[in-house]
């Protein structure tokens, strides 16, 4: 039987510490995914460029902005 001090070691077990570790990496990899999609969305860059990078990567692909609003944002 283990005894009192021993049931309240705040000591991390080997799963915890590698569930930390895969929490931290899906964390990176979602800020990466984000500024990937602000990317994609983002009418400022090449329409073409930006809709190849969405099917390579299996995201949805942006839709074409119309060239009235397209020059109403550049002009503001």
């Amino acid at each position: 039987m283990p005894s009192r001090s021993e049931a309240t070691d705040t000591t991390p077990l080997p799963h915890s510490i590698a569930l930390r570790a895969a929490e931290n990496d899906l964390q990176t990899l979602r800020g990466r995914l984000r500024t990937v999609a602000e990317f994609i969305h983002d009418p400022a860059h090449d329409f073409a460029a930006r809709h190849a990078l969405a099917l390579s990567l299996g995201l949805p692909v942006p839709t074409p902005t119309p060239a009235a609003r397209q020059t109403k944002e550049v002009t503001r």
